[in-house]
């Protein structure tokens, strides 16, 4: 990475949008967890790399929707058969990167536009694979490297997976390696052309002045009269009039495409790639266009980390209600002696005092995972994380286990004992014992009773709040902020 003022204001930046999150399933929520993964990939996998090393050569990315013949317009381009092509879909599963042999040290060794955000990128002969292929390892993009002279000087080919593919792996690896270029060749048909999706990636590239040309490829002869007017209206209502537009006519099954279509798009990659001056200029409009695509992009981020933050808050409050009434019931619940009564009365009726003691243990028991649902009812209407927070029991619990079952019977109800078998266990306990020291034991254990059930439902208190307030005080004030020394730095 480059020591520059701009490097390090986005380092710094790409840190803080790293340290927010979106974990409240609010209104944005989504997109703004997509739009942060977004903004994450690019600034390590695009700006931050091609900044620290703008002389690599450029990048182009040959993308577009299933079927539309990415990999044999990357072949037609190098002149041999780099990358697979063929009928099944997905066709293209892994990313195939084509360059000079001159050039490979700019992505075999994980620097530069070949970086992709690896930290640990690495070449390795793939032997069998064909003359010079190597393998790129990414931290999570595996990237074949295959090594040609025939590719336009200054340039490199990346073939992506679809962006429209069943598998939405395909779909994520192919979007953030389009996000990763200095330039896009895009591929669509004329069966495609006016599909969503390849016009939400167009329309990224156009809000990010990403150097683009599209092909048209697979055009039956007797309508491209009518389908290339017909794309160039769309694209000229789209703002994308002046992108440059090489339609290609279908061929027959198999066949390669026609030398002369590939031609101009062939000498439109050399004119940007060959000449240093032309390279910059490509580079510069790139950055250029991405930095400027900060201004909206990050705000938002921070407007809704804020709404996060907020949400959060609330989420707590909303919580600790929940759980403070339910931790006053539990505690009335043991000081009235309720949980003396039925088979804990029966058992000291026929002297079974030690039966007796274990009886009001599991009552205790009981009480507890009864306050534990009761709290999570009454928390069930406060604002939860994305896939809420799975409920659980309370688990074996820390009861005190006093040397005399007596002090367990009179220490429920409280140091007021009303009539019952709390007040005549006491009585008994103060004979043996003398009052005084009967006294503070009973007191004594019933403040450990009390401690043990505040403390667990505290617990699992803290532990819902947790998962609802993740977020920092201030993450959308220090996104700002860093997104103003950006601005400070271009």
């Amino acid at each position: 990475m480059g020591g520059d003022p701009l490097s390090a204001a986005l380092a710094d930046l790409r840190n803080r949008v790293v340290a927010t999150c979106f974990p409240l399933d609010l209104p944005g929520a989504v997109p703004a967890r997509l739009a942060r993964r977004e903004l994450i990939d690019q600034l390590g996998d695009y700006l931050l790399p091609r900044l620290a090393v703008p002389r690599a050569p450029l990048l182009a990315v040959v993308g577009g929707s299933t079927g539309a013949g990415r990999s044999t317009l990357v072949n037609a381009l190098v002149g041999r058969e780099v990358t697979a092509a063929g009928a099944l879909r997905p066709t293209t599963r892994v990313p195939v990167l084509v360059c000079r042999s001159g050039d490979r040290h700019w992505f075999a060794a994980g620097a530069g536009a070949g970086d992709f955000g690896a930290a640990d990128a690495r070449a390795a002969d793939a032997g069998a694979a064909g003359a010079g292929a190597a393998d790129v390892g990414a931290a999570d993009v595996g990237i074949e490297l295959r090594l040609d002279e025939r590719v336009p000087p200054g340039m490199a080919l990346l073939d992506v997976p679809d962006i429209d593919s069943v598998s939405a792996d395909n779909r994520r690896i192919a979007v953030r390696l389009l996000g990763a270029a200095d330039l896009w060749i895009f591929v669509t048909t004329a069966a495609r052309y006016a599909d969503a999706a390849p016009w939400h990636l167009l329309r990224l590239a156009r809000d990010r002045h990403t150097r683009l040309a599209i092909v048209l490829n697979r055009v039956p002869a007797e309508v491209l009269d009518r389908v290339r007017p017909d794309y160039v209206r769309l694209l000229r209502r789209a703002g994308l009039g002046g992108v440059p537009l090489y339609p290609i006519v279908e061929t027959e099954p198999g066949a390669g495409l026609p030398e002369r279509n590939v031609v101009p798009i062939r000498t439109w990659l050399a004119e940007r790639g060959a000449d240093p001056d032309a390279r910059a200029a490509v580079v510069r409009g790139t950055l250029g266009g991405l930095l400027h695509s900060l201004e909206r992009r990050v705000p938002p981020l921070a407007e809704a980390a804020g709404r996060q933050y907020a949400a959060a808050e609330r989420a707590r409050a909303c919580v600790d209600r929940a759980y403070a009434a339910t931790t006053r019931w539990a505690l009335r619940a043991l000081d009235d002696g309720s949980l003396l009564l039925g088979a804990a009365t029966g058992r000291w009726r026929t002297g079974d005092v030690a039966g007796a003691a274990r009886t009001v243990r599991e009552s205790l028991d009981a009480l507890v995972a009864d306050a534990f649902a009761r709290a999570a009812e009454r928390s069930a209407g406060c604002v939860v994380p994305a896939g809420g927070v799975d409920r659980r029991g309370p688990g074996p619990l820390d009861w005190p286990d006093p040397a005399e079952p007596l002090a367990m019977l009179a220490a429920i109800g409280g140091p007021g004992l009303s009539p019952g078998i709390g007040r005549e266990a006491a009585g008994r306990l103060g004979i043996r014992l003398g009052p005084e020291p009967a006294a503070r034991l009973i007191l004594d254990l019933h403040r450990s009773l009390h401690g043990v059930i505040a403390t667990t439902l505290d617990g699992e208190r803290a532990r819902r709040v947790a998962a609802a307030t993740t977020l920092p005080a201030g993450a959308d004030a220090e996104l700002l902020a860093a997104l103003d020394a950006v601005r400070r730095s271009a």
